[in-house]
């Protein structure tokens, strides 16, 4: 990528323009456009102060350049809003699987490669010579 390109990047986000709108005017990929955004802070539009404010117990977040923006100033808020919201998680569905080493049955999220019901079954039945308790 140009120098050139880069400023005509930076001018069309402080206008507004979407990347896609961006990649297609400069002919470069999209991913191209948005990796630079990432990388340079212009990403996302700025923000009003009150947008960087735990929602929790209102305490100013302070946020890191080049990072991740956060929602919480800490990790007790965050624990306590999602205690809060459970409702909210996107779950999958479970499954029951019977356990490779003891035979129990029990509820797992899907994997494929879940094959005992604890660790315990898991070393038992891996490095203790697999006398299968299996009924």
């Amino acid at each position: 990528m140009t120098d050139q390109q880069r400023n005509q990047i930076e001018a069309f986000r402080q206008r507004g323009d979407s990347y896609k709108n961006i990649a297609d005017a400069l002919g470069v990929s999209v991913n191209t456009v948005k990796s630079f955004c990432r990388n340079n802070g212009l990403s996302r539009k700025k923000t009003s102060a009150s947008d960087d404010v735990c929602p929790i117990c209102g305490k100013a977040i302070v946020q890191t350049a080049k990072r991740k923006r956060r929602k919480f100033c800490s990790k007790e808020c965050r624990v306590v809003w999602w205690n809060s919201n459970r409702n909210i998680r996107q779950r999958h569905g479970t499954v029951i699987v019977q356990c490779a080493y003891c035979g129990k049955e029990f509820s797992a999220y899907p994997n494929e490669r879940r094959k005992y019901c604890s660790h315990s079954c898991y070393v038992t039945d891996r490095f203790q010579g697999g006398n299968r308790h299996v009924k």
